[in-house]
């Protein structure tokens, strides 16, 4: 299970980073920052539902609609690279 659970991390994050990062068609230095924020942007939403008591439901007062959202910004962090490589590929 660990091991579908990695190549899943890989396929979600580590591709579309590694696609901006290898795209012909532009510079190094207009796809570096781009390949890093795909790379980074799980670590970001998962620290961010870290961080809010309210969103990983670490609080007593913390509502259902709290820790859905912490549930979406976790589950949606894996879907963030994927974006960020289609808004990346679409842009001039």
């Amino acid at each position: 299970m660990r091991l579908f659970v990695l190549a899943l991390t890989a396929l979600l994050v580590l591709l579309p980073s590694l696609l901006i990062l290898f795209a012909p068609e532009r510079s190094l230095r207009a796809r570096l920052p781009w390949a890093l924020a795909a790379f980074l942007s799980p670590l970001a939403t998962f620290g961010l539902v870290r961080m809010v008591p309210l969103l990983s439901n670490n609080a007593p007062e913390a509502a259902q609609w709290a820790r859905f959202l912490g549930l979406l910004l976790s589950g949606g962090g894996f879907f963030l690279p994927w974006i960020l490589f289609a808004i990346f590929l679409h842009r001039r």
